[in-house]
């Protein structure tokens, strides 16, 4: 399952830190374990970053990407993956376009966050695998290639990030 920080609902400043503990222990114990991690991070872009900084021996996937291009640039220089979801399809989308744009293809990979996320023109919608296409088709277009290239670039990540080639 996915390790992280989410700020959106916490308020207290007292359980933020409880909530960074644990993530460090987490990210140190798939470190230690040589098991990828799946980071959430919702409105702790900060936090969530320091951590992963400081522990560059781990490796993983941010799920759900909407941090900035420069911290995906720190990201990819630590081997970590970045995972986009149908936000990217939406209006407001600009900077995570400007990450896909720089990503390198092999960094790249997609998904549903379901039930939420569907990507446009379905946004609203319980979102599952169906719609994952309309993320490709997206990457696709950004990065000057085709849908099926994109998808078989992410299929190749996906298995390479799980260890099932």
């Amino acid at each position: 399952g996915e390790i992280g920080l989410d700020y959106y609902w916490e308020k207290e400043p007292e359980k933020r830190e409880l909530q960074r503990e644990f993530f460090a222990a987490q990210l140190e114990l798939a470190q230690k374990l040589d098991l990828p991690a799946i980071v959430h991070d919702r409105e702790a872009h900060k936090d969530c970053m320091d951590i992963v900084r400081a522990r560059p021996g781990a490796k993983g996937v941010y799920h759900c990407y909407s941090g900035s291009l420069e911290d995906a640039k720190v990201l990819a220089g630590l081997g970590w993956f970045i995972s986009f979801t149908g936000a990217i399809t939406f209006k407001n989308a600009r900077r995570a376009l400007e990450v896909i744009a720089w990503l390198p293809l092999d960094r790249i990979m997609i998904e549903t966050d379901a039930p939420y996320m569907a990507p446009e023109p379905y946004r609203g919608k319980r979102c599952d695998s169906r719609y994952v296409y309309r993320v490709a088709e997206t990457i696709a277009q950004v990065k000057g290639l085709t849908t099926a290239e994109v998808a078989r670039a992410t299929t190749a990540n996906g298995r390479r990030f799980f260890g099932i080639e």
